[in-house]
């Protein structure tokens, strides 16, 4: 069984580890049992314990970020894969990769890379210029000929987004970014609303006067009487005006059966 399903069989030792390590207050990033769950799950999915997805492991903008140091090292422990470092020094570095025993390909990162990306101007990147390229080198070798240790998780360095590292590729203090609350998930759009977002403006009145069983006419009227002026031209806005339509009075018209075409210019209409 592999680790990312084997984790659901140890939800309970799991929860326990995570709520014991976040009651600790030694974790700054953590401010809830929830999320040190979700970091002791991204471990076991790659076959770090608790404690080890606790230090190593960081949810930035809703992705897991680990060093490159601690990548190095799951490469390491996994019987499959290995990497030599052929060149690593300030202008770039190269690691080549194997897999069973045979080279599979080679990985590396130049500074040539890091200008054009905009890295080198990065306090970190000043400071351990060959650790940072021998990082990005490594993360881009692991993702290509080394998926493997990574259980079918996108895993990324801090660095690749945005967060400052040590020499290490440990976060460095003050730049740790807490997990995003997970987006709210709009609503689907009942299918008349949604009718009226994909007409165009020119549409709107003969769109409008077809679902509420009316005529052109009316919906008009009951358009200036709700303050238009014209048709809204953002497909949002007319869908507001069509709601403010459905709850409005059913205005009286006298020339109800009049065979005036609505003329519409620009999106507003006109009698």
């Amino acid at each position: 069984m592999s680790n990312s399903l084997a984790i659901y069989t140890q939800m309970e030792a799991m929860t326990l580890a995570a709520r014991a390590l976040q009651a600790s207050g030694y974790f700054s990033d953590v401010k809830s049992e929830a999320q040190a769950l979700v970091k002791v799950m991204a471990g076991a999915e790659i076959g770090l314990p608790p404690f080890a997805a606790m230090t190593g492991i960081h949810i930035v903008q809703g992705k897991p970020v680990i060093g490159a140091n601690l990548i190095a090292t799951l490469v390491k422990n996994d019987p499959r894969y290995d990497y030599r470092v052929k060149q690593a020094d300030a202008t770039a570095c190269i690691i080549q990769w194997y897999e069973s025993g045979q080279a599979v390909g080679e990985s590396s990162f130049t500074m040539t890379e890091a200008t054009a990306a905009g890295l080198t101007g990065k306090d970190n990147w000043k400071k351990y210029t060959s650790d940072m390229l021998f990082a990005r080198a490594l993360t881009r070798g692991a993702r290509r000929y080394a998926p493997g240790i990574f259980g079918g998780s996108p895993i990324y360095t801090p660095d690749e987004l945005g967060v400052d590292t040590d020499a290490d590729g440990h976060i460095v203090e003050g730049h740790i970014v807490q997990a995003e609350p997970a987006p709210a998930i709009a609503a689907p759009m009942p299918d008349d609303d949604l009718v009226i977002h994909e007409a165009s403006a020119r549409e709107f009145i003969a769109v409008a006067a077809g679902l509420l069983d009316t005529d052109a006419e009316d919906v008009k009227t009951r358009l200036r009487e709700l303050g238009y002026s014209s048709i809204p031209g953002a497909a949002a806005d007319r869908v507001k005006a069509y709601r403010a339509l459905k709850a409005a009075p059913v205005a009286v018209i006298d020339d109800l059966f009049s065979d005036a075409e609505p003329v519409i210019s620009n999106g507003a209409y006109n009698d």
